[in-house]
């Protein structure tokens, strides 16, 4: 049963603001100064304000207050950045950062934003959406990021970092209530066995109803969007065997038993007005489960006090099975088993006393998936399913090198990048049942494709004083091509060509007011040729990948936190998007001035207040309020995708370091759409226009203890 708890949502307060203002709030004491986070953006260890790129980065304590566990949850927490759920399940995200990204997520195609768990890609999208344990910090890098991150970061990258074991023996409880019947808990603990080894393990389960309710009568049943059992489970081993030699391994298992999500039907005779919470689907709808996990091996060894050589190797496995009801008019039963092989060395050192950094690596990966589909219509009297097996492997060789002159008092930066990237991709479907071209039935085709890429990266800084940089960047960056598993017999074999972009960007950062005040803006302009777009056929069960011609997206990025006054901060982002296709050629015909670059609302704006109270004898509150709006915007390239504008308010109020004998402990209530906005976070054509729309307001309480 749904607990609208509107009560609670007066008091309840929610995520801070989207824009991940560096400010943690401490309850000891009131902050008067802009914290400084430390990142690894760059593969080494440096401050967020000395890094000459786009990023935004949440430590810990905000990822806590904005409830953020997993690729979906940065949902309108970025500037530039648009997810909603894949249309084929909601266990992977529709992800566009700057205007570029996917619309479909298989075994035979890549992501334009490159994602990472502690260093490690992950090739797969289906699963993101699952949570992942024990963060320390979240790092999302805007624009290409070819040369240390590799091919397919056309769009971008976002790295998870997970906390690593240390010295001191401790651990955390956290219970959450919440709207939906949602219950969760996560423990963590940690345990240095002696000087040398340290273990630290984390585990957290997350149920709810989910808020459309399923009144099927079929057997085997689940509710729309709820998550029947949500686990995750970290473990984290460090061993320091000398003074110069690191070893890290992680073991990392996320699972997820669920209801997928539910379109709407918008228009049309069966359309239903406002949000629907509730519905008798004349086909049901059947939970779906999806597991990921891995290992990671990380040796890090200090060869001399200026140069370290790391080894990251890696193993990774997901195994999805997916059930999805399309508003009745048919359903889908989709299963991906992939694994993935990776290694990657890195040497990273610095010389001339300081004035060179540099990284030089070797990557490489190797990928074997399964993938089948199956689409019924009218219950199954007619049935299309095919299958693919996939395999692909891609190495590369990267350096990036940061000078320092001797010039202008060594306030100029000249940093400059290469990497080489060699891939190959192979695929043979199978056409098992297909009933909308019965002639094919039993065909088999095979495809191998092959791509390589040089990308460059040239980036200029200057600190023009104490606390102001400015950098002009220049980079290219490379997204390989491949087959399309859902495309005709015509389509497959010859699958696609690659995506390549050439990306200026233009920034300036500054800290001022005696570190009370921080702003940050960003411009840039990317182009991109042989442009990878995802066309749904009719029926859209058929899609085609088509290398459509040329994009252009400019835009401008500003973020900027303030000290009010102590224990009050000022959070606000802003991003607008200038997203155009050049060429756009389907079939020979030139569609550009019909289409639309997805998911790329022409302006986006965050903003929040945080306050620390003064302090009392019972603990110390903490009020975080954030506004979130975004412009109206297209979930496809075709006109009647247009989803409109929408705004949310969230909310958290917390009572920290509540005296206890031991540790710490603190109690928080949070609500989330507190105005209970009807919004969509999708639309599309299933037959009918349906759409996706957002969670109704939802609210809880977190209780958590430290020690």
């Amino acid at each position: 049963m749904k607990s609208r708890g509107k009560s609670l949502c007066m008091l309840s307060a929610g995520v801070m603001l989207g824009s991940a203002s560096p400010l943690v709030a401490m309850a000891q004491e009131q902050i008067t100064t802009v914290e400084e986070i430390t990142v690894t953006a760059q593969r080494r260890e440096e401050s967020l304000q000395d890094t000459p790129i786009a990023i935004t980065a949440f430590s810990k304590r905000q990822l806590e207050t904005q409830r953020v566990e997993n690729v979906m949850d940065l949902l309108n927490q970025v500037p530039s950045v648009n997810i909603a759920p894949w249309a084929g399940s909601r266990v992977a995200p529709n992800l566009f950062i700057r205007g570029m990204g996917n619309l479909n997520t298989q075994s035979t195609n890549d992501m334009a934003t490159g994602i990472y768990i502690d260093g490690v890609p992950v090739g797969r999208g289906i699963g993101l959406a699952t949570d992942l344990a024990d963060l320390e910090r979240v790092e999302v890098l805007r624009g290409p990021q070819g040369t240390l991150w590799g091919r397919n970061t056309t769009a971008g990258a976002i790295s998870f970092i997970t906390e690593k074991p240390n010295d001191e023996l401790g651990g955390s409880v956290q219970l959450t209530a919440g709207s939906w019947d949602e219950r969760s808990g996560r423990a963590m603990l940690n345990v240095p066995v002696n000087d040398q080894l340290f273990v630290r393990a984390a585990y957290m389960l997350v149920e709810n109803d989910g808020w459309v309710d399923n009144h099927s009568s079929l057997p085997d049943q689940i509710n729309f969007n709820e998550d029947r059992e949500k686990e995750a489970v970290k473990l984290a081993v460090r061993y320091e065997p000398t003074e110069n030699l690191t070893v890290d391994y992680g073991f990392d298992d996320s699972s997820m038993e669920y209801g997928n999500h539910f379109y709407q039907v918008i228009e049309g005779p069966r359309a239903v007005s406002g949000r629907q919470e509730d519905a008798t689907p004349l086909r049901g709808q059947t939970p779906s489960n999806t597991e990921v996990w891995g290992h990671n091996l990380t040796l890090s060894w200090a060869l001399s006090d200026s140069m370290t050589l790391k080894s990251i190797t890696a193993y990774r496995d997901l195994d999805s099975d997916i059930n999805m009801n399309f508003i009745d008019a048919f359903t889908q039963d989709r299963t991906m088993n992939q694994d993935q092989l990776s290694q990657e060395l890195q040497l990273i050192g610095e010389a001339d006393g300081g004035r060179v950094n540099y990284v030089v690596g070797l990557f490489y990966i190797e990928e074997d998936a399964d993938e089948t589909l199956a689409s019924l219509f009218a219950g199954g009297a007619l049935v299309d399913s095919w299958f693919v097996h996939a395999e692909s492997e891609s190495t590369a060789g990267y350096a990036q090198v940061d000078w320092t002159p001797p010039v202008l008092d060594d306030r100029l930066k000249l940093t400059f990048g290469v990497r080489y990237t060699d891939d190959t991709r192979e695929a043979t479907k199978t056409y098992v049942n297909p009933g909308f071209t019965p002639a094919v039935t039993g065909l088999v085709i095979p495809g191998k494709l092959d791509f390589d890429s040089l990308d460059p990266m040239v980036n200029v800084a200057y600190e023009i004083s104490d606390n102001i940089n400015a950098y002009v960047k220049y980079s290219t960056g490379y997204r390989a091509g491949g087959f399309n598993a859902q495309s005709t017999p015509a389509y497959f074999a010859p699958g696609y060509d690659q995506e390549e972009v050439e990306a200026w960007e233009v920034g300036v950062k500054s800290d001022f007011l005696d570190g009370r005040a921080r702003l940050n803006i960003a411009l840039f302009d990317n182009e991109y040729t042989d442009l990878q777009v995802d066309q749904a056929r009719t029926p859209p069960v058929f899609v085609d990948t088509l290398n459509a011609g040329e994009a252009g997206i400019k835009g401008l990025e500003v973020e900027a936190v303030a000290v009010l006054m102590p224990g009050l901060t000022f959070n606000v982002f802003y991003s607008y998007l200038d997203a155009e296709y050049d060429s756009f050629i389907d079939g020979g015909v030139e569609l550009a001035s019909v289409r639309h670059v997805p998911n790329s609302p022409d302006w986006q704006v965050g903003a929040g207040l945080e306050y620390a109270f003064p302090h009392m004898d019972f603990g110390n509150f903490i009020l975080n309020i954030d506004y979130r709006a975004q412009d109206d915007f297209y979930a496809g390239p075709i006109e009647n995708t247009l989803s409109p504008d929408y705004q949310v308010w969230n909310a958290r109020l917390q009572l920290a370091d509540i005296p206890v004998s031991h540790g710490a402990m603190r109690v928080a209530l949070w609500g989330k759409n507190l105005d209970d906005e009807e919004y969509r976070l999708s639309t599309t054509n299933l037959g009918v226009i349906s759409a996706q729309f957002g969670a109704p307001r939802s609210t809880g309480i977190d209780v958590i203890y430290e020690f």
